[in-house]
């Protein structure tokens, strides 16, 4: 819109709209008054004649304002005829400051009425006939402070090109038209074909022949005759068929490179997810870019808004209480530009299609373990959201945090300097342990970095606390891996425990050597409870060392044990089976034979019978 000199916009003013804007306390004294009164009179009298009341008592000329007051209900509605005008915008450069200024016109050829349009001869010796004339007074210094556009329907400028090129729409519809027809009138040969047709001479003949009823036993004039299908007009069907066919062609052809065609597969094999997905991502490729490019044009709109509500002196009520409001939530006023803020539409997931975001909502809480533990509060709400489709729901189930630091990473916190004193503390099952361990991580990792920044040399009297740290960080660590989800995240952790407990140990060590040097100098030493605390903790260590070999060769042996009994009770398993076989397949020889042996008697006394009553006979 880089060389748009001028636009108009269409208004349609209702007489009592119009004389709220130009009549009141604070006015603009733009509008030309002697205009507005003749259009408020014209208004006036055709609003009288279309109620078809003229009572002078009423429809006086001096009454005109009160009824507009008293009867605003009526001069509102939309039963009598509306003001009309171009509210005209136009960039002029001829004055000190350059920008858009506006007018406003009449539609002369606009407002109905009883008595026909309004003739321009109504606008004699009223100045320049301008309804609305603010001078150089300039509204915007560039059109994007004025007016947005939004091409929602991918259709910029009729006939309907978009980037100069039509829409898909509109090269189809002739073909589509003419396909229409043609299927129109072949299901009405359809339908034509199955109708009865009787033959009949006269009109007493077509009387008798709707008299007839056409039941499973029924008497037919034979003046009547049934018109058999060979005398009827016969549907060229091949013609027909040849003619849709052609026409679909000519429509796959032509949407071929705007419609992602479906890839066929065998109806027996079931499609995968990742190729179920993909073809919804096809089928909604063409509204994703509407949705992409809606984001775009909106951005524009948005930005002007909030131009419009840092403007410092303005007198509209809702800019007024929203800078108040930022005021007083702290934001300076220094802040309150556009040039300070950047603004984003929200974007909607899945491109519109709920099928694609409850898909991308479900892989999202699949990877959700793999996040920070804010980023998967985020993703928690995200797919709450798209399967609700409820706000106010979402908010409920999951609310915003306030503050970044949780009540779990504060609780951590705190009790770690319970914990370098070398006193226990427990954590609650409704405390975070992903965020505790964390912070306690992060908190021992500074006190360990600061002690070797010191030289590397700990004092005696935190080392007990180290390992009441890390004994709590195990703890916390031991029940994150019970969730299978979480048993990656949980054996990074203890990795980074297993390194810092390394140089805890380290620490124990020199701080052990220093002490039997002093010892064998002669210069004493430090405190029997501190030598023993220090001994304790390499002691620990070291026992904790053996007691994972120890539990590692106890778990290789215990494997072993299962297995070989596992394979000493397939055996026996094996062995009962075989056993069984055998009885059963015994059982079914033993019953073979008896019933082979019972046949042979009933055989033996069926030819014995036979033969009695044979000789009988003879």
């Amino acid at each position: 819109m880089k060389n748009l000199p001028f636009f108009a916009i269409f208004r349609s003013y209702t007489a009592y709209e119009l004389y709220k804007l130009t009549h009141g306390p604070k006015t603009d004294p733009a509008w030309n008054m002697p205009v507005v009164e003749s259009v408020l009179k014209w208004a006036d009298s055709n609003t009288a004649q279309l109620t078809g009341t003229t009572w002078p008592q009423v429809w006086s000329p001096e009454k005109m304002e009160s009824r507009i007051k008293d009867d605003s209900g009526l001069y509102a509605s939309d039963a009598v005829p509306t003001i009309d005008t171009f509210d005209f915008y136009f960039y002029n450069d001829q004055n000190k400051q350059a920008g858009w200024n506006r007018r406003i016109i009449l539609d002369s050829y606009g407002p109905p009425g009883a008595g026909g349009v309004l003739p321009n001869k109504r606008m004699d010796g009223m100045g320049d006939g301008f309804l609305y004339n603010p001078g150089s007074r300039v509204y915007g210094s560039k059109l994007s402070e004025l007016i947005s556009f939004q091409f929602a329907d991918l259709s910029a400028v009729a006939p309907f090109r978009y980037h100069s090129v039509r829409s898909l729409g509109f090269l189809m519809f002739a073909i589509c038209h003419l396909q229409n027809r043609l299927r129109c009138k072949f299901n009405e040969a359809i339908f034509e074909s199955l109708m009865m047709y009787l033959r009949v001479r006269s009109m007493d003949d077509a009387e008798r022949a709707l008299k007839i009823n056409l039941i499973s036993r029924g008497i037919i004039d034979e003046t009547v005759q049934f018109l058999p299908a060979a005398e009827r007009w016969q549907v060229n069907a091949q013609l027909a068929e040849l003619g849709l066919a052609q026409n679909q062609q000519i429509i796959n052809e032509n949407s071929s490179s705007y419609v992602q065609s479906q890839g066929k597969t065998n109806p027996d094999v079931e499609k995968t997810a990742f190729q179920v997905r993909a073809e919804l991502n096809a089928t909604t490729a063409l509204i994703s870019s509407a949705l992409l490019q809606a984001y775009q044009y909106q951005t524009f709109e948005y930005q002007e808004i909030f131009r419009r509500f840092c403007a410092k002196n303005s007198r509209d009520v809702d800019v007024r209480t929203f800078r108040l409001n930022c005021l007083k939530a702290g934001v300076p006023e220094d802040m309150l530009v556009p040039e300070a803020w950047e603004l984003e539409p929200e974007r909607v997931m899945g491109a519109g299609n709920k099928t694609m975001e409850m898909a991308i909502a479900q892989q999202l809480m699949e990877w959700r373990p793999l996040y920070d533990p804010a980023s998967q509060r985020e993703i928690l709400k995200i797919s709450t959201l798209a399967a609700t489709d409820d706000p106010g729901l979402t908010d409920t189930l999951v609310p915003e945090s306030t503050d970044e630091v949780t009540s779990s990473k504060q609780k951590a916190m705190v009790s770690m300097g319970t914990l370098m004193l070398g006193l226990p503390v427990q954590f609650g099952a409704t405390d975070n342990r992903i965020e505790v361990t964390e912070t306690l991580l992060k908190e021992m990792a500074l006190v360990v970095n600061n002690i070797q920044q010191s030289g590397g040399m700990a004092k005696p009297e935190q080392l007990p606390g180290l390992q009441m740290v890390a004994q709590t960080i195990d703890q916390q660590i031991q029940i994150i891996g019970q969730d299978k989800a979480q048993q990656q995240k949980a054996k990074q952790y203890a990795d980074v425990l297993g390194k810092l407990m390394n140089l805890v140990k380290g620490f124990a060590q020199r701080l052990a050597a220093q002490m039997k040097e002093a010892q064998a100098n002669g210069q004493g030493g430090m405190d029997p409870k501190d030598m023993a605390k220090i001994q304790a903790i390499m002691l620990q260590a070291k026992v904790k060392a053996e007691n994972a070999s120890q539990s590692h060769a106890q778990r290789t042996a215990q494997r072993q044990v299962q297995w070989e009994a596992e394979e000493k009770r397939k055996q026996q398993e094996h062995q009962l089976d075989l056993a069984k076989g055998v009885r059963s397949h015994r059982a079914e020889l033993v019953a073979h034979d008896i019933k082979t042996a019972a046949e042979i008697r009933r055989e033996r006394a069926k030819a014995k019978n036979e033969a009695k009553t044979k000789t009988t006979t003879e």
